[in-house]
């Protein structure tokens, strides 16, 4: 069956806050801005010690998708994350905190948003959000830390830190594959990377309000991202090469359709439910293959070789410069259109 969404909820110790976030996405359901029967849930367990997975499978068995993963050890916001995005088969993919602080009936604006754009982001700062809260300090070193991002990276955006972020799942992939930062700066690195490689970005108003007993520690996570940060800035922070497999036919002068179409039938064959990202170049076609595990590359490979012989298929690992060099690839990451979702 075709998923439309992915949904991620990355959590630790949060078995305490799990039914009161759960009430709020079953409010949504209700209401109709979750189709359950076309949406997955992935909650991703960053190594809690509360009792936080078995709470979370319990909550989540009425859902006909969904999936509990386990971290063995803390790992970080982001890296559970990138957990759910490699597991992800809807069009597209969002991730949302536990406690869902945003209200989730917000969701249709984030997959309003990417009828047009790679990424659709919540922020608490636009002038039809509303924010509830009484926790001054936290308040003020979000705003610090937002205007430091800001004036450090450029981004121009109003709210970096939202944890409410949608994707089209292939460009989801590609800058989790990417993005070296597992920690609460990664949304930071999400963002300027996807700037770098003309990735669409929009912002949406949400309903925000604090839930008590979060294991966000303002000082120390703020420094902490600060200096993430910094080092995402100054370069030190290297993103990985991201394996592919292009073919090509060297008869042909200009981008064949046929054979964008031929490439994306043999890799969704081998992959079953993986989207992954297919970019055509003149007479070539390029299939990016993030998060994907290295016998599963090899696998491609030889598919392809296989069924698109004699044409020229070669193994490749593009860095960030080289996926430059492919063009702007706004609009060229659309996951493929699934039944309700953006067009």
């Amino acid at each position: 069956m075709t998923l439309d969404l992915s949904i991620i909820v990355p959590a630790f110790n949060e078995a305490p806050r799990l039914a009161e976030g759960m009430r709020r996405f079953e409010t949504a359901v209700a209401e109709g801005a979750v189709d359950v029967g076309r949406t997955e849930v992935l909650f991703v367990d960053d190594g809690s010690t509360d009792g936080t997975a078995a709470a979370a499978e319990e909550l989540l068995a009425p859902l006909p998708h969904h999936r509990v993963v386990r971290h063995p050890v803390n790992l970080g916001k982001g890296a559970a994350v990138r957990t759910g995005v490699s597991l992800a088969r809807g069009g597209y993919t969002a991730y949302m905190d536990a406690d869902m602080a945003i209200d989730p009936r917000a969701i249709p604006l984030l997959l309003d948003g990417l009828a047009t754009h790679d990424l659709a982001i919540g922020s608490r700062a636009l002038p039809d959000s509303m924010v509830e809260s009484t926790y001054a300090v936290r308040t003020v070193m979000g705003r610090l830390f937002n205007q430091l991002v800001t004036t450090g990276t450029g981004l121009g955006l109003h709210d970096t830190q939202c944890g409410f972020k949608a994707f089209r799942t292939p460009a989801a992939r590609l800058l989790f594959h990417l993005v070296r930062i597992d920690r609460f700066a990664f949304d930071v690195e999400i963002l300027a990377r996807a700037r770098r490689l003309g990735l669409g970005i929009t912002e949406v108003p949400v309903n925000w309000r604090h839930v008590p007993g979060s294991t966000i520690h303002p000082l120390d996570d703020s420094i902490t991202m600060f200096i993430d940060v910094y080092r995402s800035r100054l370069g030190l922070l290297p993103a990985p090469p991201v394996p592919a497999v292009g073919v090509r036919d060297p008869s042909a002068r200009t981008p064949s359709p046929e054979l964008d179409a031929r490439v994306r039938d043999v890799i969704a064959g081998t992959l079953v439910g993986v989207p992954v990202p297919v970019v055509a170049q003149g007479p070539s076609v390029i299939a990016l293959l993030p998060l994907v595990d290295p016998e599963e590359v090899a696998l491609v490979y030889s598919a392809l070789r296989a069924e698109l012989e004699p044409l020229q298929v070669s193994r490749r690992a593009l860095g960030i410069e080289a996926l430059r060099r492919l063009g702007p690839l706004a609009d060229r990451l659309r996951a493929p259109p699934v039944p309700g979702g953006p067009a």
